[in-house]
């Protein structure tokens, strides 16, 4: 998983067994946010921000989003 994000669909994260610091930090007491990109997988609910340890994400999970608006609007 070195070198590069990974992709939409791949079929890999970091491994479930393997605990992030969200997941140190909950257990501590405090709240944890994410913001931003999340490029760690996201192949089923299992590896997504909030089952790894985040109160709350907002964001997206591949390295990229269009910012523009595809519908057609008649005049």
């Amino acid at each position: 998983m070195q070198g590069f994000p990974l992709r939409a669909g791949e079929p890999r994260g970091i491994p479930l067994g393997t605990k992030l610091l969200p997941e140190y930090l909950r257990k501590l007491g405090y709240s944890t946010r994410l913001v931003g990109k999340w490029h760690l997988g996201y192949q089923s609910d299992d590896y997504t921000p909030a089952r790894r340890g985040f109160d709350t994400f907002f964001g997206y999970y591949s390295g990229y989003i269009t910012y523009f608006n595809h519908t057609i609007t008649q005049s």
